[in-house]
């Protein structure tokens, strides 16, 4: 018995640092944002936005992004994409080399109402000060991430502009909400 207790202590051990690295190796926070919707010949009055940003810490070496944006827009709708809700998706994060998107409730379980959708979020990059936006790959896309992103948000300021579809913008300030 006295051989064993040893190895189950440092067993032990290893499984309480897994899990609570797992626990804590997130910092998320909510932002309120005000700002404007443009597209090509138009540009709509004031809008808010609420976006809740998810950094991993840079122990989360397992993830090809270093977090989460997800949105709602100003009536409380979460915007969605019509998409397959188990194809696999994947990030390019070398010339040679990509790997699979993780796994987000938002992506696999879409609205109850449509099944076939999942949630239009966004995969953050750091760059200095820095969150730079790459919308999450649909069903057997790539996103590329050592291209420039299609938003991003600045971590001084609490700016915040982004491609929400191909023909329009936001582009507002954030303020941090209580919770």
């Amino acid at each position: 018995m006295r051989k064993v207790l040893p190895f189950l202590v440092v067993g032990f051990l290893i499984v309480a640092a897994l899990i609570g690295s797992l626990h804590y190796s997130s910092d998320t926070a909510i932002y309120e944002c005000s700002g404007v919707m443009t597209a090509p010949n138009n540009s709509s009055g004031p809008i808010t936005l609420f976006a809740q940003i998810t950094q991993y810490g840079w122990w989360a070496f397992w993830n090809p992004v270093d977090g989460l944006l997800r949105l709602e827009i100003q009536s409380a709708h979460i915007p969605t994409v019509p998409d397959d809700p188990l194809a696999a998706r994947w990030f390019k994060t070398g010339p040679n080399s990509q790997r699979p998107a993780p796994f987000f409730p938002g992506l696999r379980f879409g609205p109850r109402t449509s099944p076939n959708e999942r949630e239009d979020l966004f995969g953050i990059t750091r760059v200095e000060s820095y969150l730079v936006l790459y919308r999450w790959p649909k069903a057997g896309e790539t996103v590329d991430l050592t291209e420039a992103g299609q938003g991003q948000f600045s971590t001084i300021s609490n700016s915040l502009k982004f491609k929400l579809s191909n023909e329009t913008t936001f582009n507002g300030n954030c303020k941090p909400k209580n919770n």
